[in-house]
């Protein structure tokens, strides 16, 4: 027993100095202490890079040390002795080069070295990972979002309000009759709407254009149009401009470059549909452009100037029709220009009508004393009474006895993009936050307040990352939790959005 003690403890120098092991194949040791004695021999160095000077083998026993080193790879000095050695105690062995395998005695089966080391380590940490995430985790894995969205299929639209799917405008039924026969005369007069907001005036507007251009003018476009300060000057400032194949429509309230935009598509159009002493044969239903200016009576002084001036020059290629609240701030000498005409707001039964119309198309049950609360809430204004109808759906339906009502929660996301265009830093995130916050405290849906958002901001943004924002829509629609948690998932999306807008402005050529 004492000389089979040396001879174990000596295994290791034998093997190592490459002289005959025949007498292994003698051994009663077991597997496990096989393991141990080719563990503690180290068949080989390794050099400084941790590759080995000699043919390594890896062994497809399931070996488990516990310490590290014990994990490494078990290499031979040579391959004389581990083809031996192999011969002895039947363990299969690959070369170390990857394009070579070796035969086991047993079988004779050729295994891939790339095969087997995923099958001795399938169960075994390497380092710090598991068999269970031996994958990298998707939070530390560096991905490419813009070339994953540019591959990804993407729905570039967003299901319309219901305030602009059904633009009620039919108990304006002599503002409509008026303007139709404006639309039957051979030039269609410049022409101003008053009333108060939500009275219909773009409801009409929109009749007006359809009844002379058709069904296109339905089809809305918004993009970022680029405008000289002066002309000839490389100096450009943006300006969001909404658009279909006939008109434009530009809120010279909102937007603070509205004159530079103004004089810009005048020029524009005076070059497409320039006039010569011989076209005698204008149509205005093809050769002429017609400009929609929202809340003229709000903006700035100089923008009345730039209309009379328009009116004045070109209105053989270009005609307005302007809309405001009232047109006691518009210089007589410009109204003087226009054909007005008031648009009275809608009454109480007026709203309760439009409601009942659009739940029917909707197939929901509206119960009249819920129509009844929600026009009385609205203060005649027909288009916040729709989006208050919506809000209630998506709340709840059935609807409640004591549902609750928000009223105006459209015209605050609308601030909130424009906050969010014009300063997307962290300060404006938290307070953004706050007004999720309170928008879900009133009962409107957060899916809601998100489509809004978007559809807001997609009308302030360049074409090139309108398909990243379609794409982060519909990744935070699945995933907002119901009630006021929300305002949480809201948030995230409104700094992810900020993030991808700052990194926008590094490829603005103008601001």
């Amino acid at each position: 027993m004492a000389h089979h003690r040396r001879h174990s403890v000596s295994l290791g120098e034998e093997i190592k100095s490459s002289s005959t092991i025949a007498d292994i194949s003698h051994a009663t040791a077991s597997m496990g202490r096989i393991n141990e004695m080719v563990a503690e021999a180290r068949l080989s160095k390794k050099n400084p890079l941790g590759h080995t000077a000699s043919t390594a083998s890896t062994h497809s026993a399931p070996i488990f040390f516990s310490s590290p080193t014990s994990r490494r790879r078990i290499q031979s000095a040579s391959s004389s002795s581990s083809s031996s050695y192999r011969s002895s105690i039947g363990i299969t062995a690959l070369s170390s080069s990857p394009s070579t395998s070796s035969k086991s005695d047993s079988g004779g089966k050729i295994t891939d070295k790339k095969k087997e080391k995923k099958k001795l380590f399938a169960c075994v940490g390497v380092g710090t990972q598991s068999c269970k995430n031996s994958r990298r985790s998707p939070e530390h894995r560096r991905v490419d979002e813009a070339a994953f969205i540019q591959r990804a299929r993407v729905v570039e639209s967003l299901p319309q309000f219901w305030a602009d799917k059904y633009q009620a405008a039919s108990f304006h039924k002599q503002e409509a009759q008026l303007l139709k026969e404006l639309a039957s005369l051979d030039e269609l007069p410049h022409t101003l709407l008053k009333g108060p907001s939500g009275s219909g005036k773009r409801a009409l507007v929109m009749s007006l254009l359809r009844e002379i251009y058709g069904e296109e003018c339905g089809n809305l476009s918004h993009n970022i149009r680029y405008f000289p300060l002066q002309e000839g000057s490389p100096t450009k400032v943006s300006v969001p401009i909404t658009f279909s194949c006939h008109h434009v429509e530009l809120n010279v309230k909102l937007e603070r470059n509205a004159k530079f935009a103004l004089m810009g598509l005048v020029k524009e159009m005076s070059c497409i549909y320039a006039l010569t002493p011989q076209d005698t044969n204008l149509n205005i239903k093809s050769d002429c452009q017609v400009m929609v200016l929202y809340e003229v009576d709000k903006a700035e002084q100089d923008i009345q100037q730039i209309i009379s001036w328009i009116i004045n020059c070109h209105s053989q290629i270009c005609k307005l029709i302007l809309c405001c609240q009232d047109d006691v701030n518009i210089l007589e000498s410009v109204r003087n220009l226009f054909k007005v005409i008031h648009v009275h707001p809608p009454t109480t039964p007026q709203i309760m009508e439009v409601l009942f119309e659009i739940a029917k198309k909707e197939d929901i049950h509206l119960p009249k004393n819920l129509a009844a609360m929600i026009a009385a809430k609205s203060n005649q204004n027909l288009r916040q009474a729709i989006m208050a109808l919506e809000a209630c759906k998506a709340f709840k339906y059935p609807f409640l006895k004591e549902q609750p009502i928000s009223i105006g929660w459209e015209d605050v996301v609308i601030d909130i993009a424009l906050e969010i265009i014009a300063d997307p830093s962290k300060s404006r995130l938290i307070s953004v936050r706050g007004k999720f916050q309170k928008l879900m405290e009133d009962f409107v849906h957060p899916k809601l307040i998100l489509r809004k958002l978007v559809e807001e901001l997609l009308k302030n943004i360049e074409a090139s990352l309108k398909r990243e924002l379609y794409y982060w829509h519909a990744y935070y629609d699945k995933r907002l939790p119901p009630g006021t948690s929300a305002f949480s998932k809201l948030a995230e999306f409104v700094a992810k959005f900020m993030s991808i807008y700052r990194k926008s402005f590094v490829s603005r050529q103008y601001v």
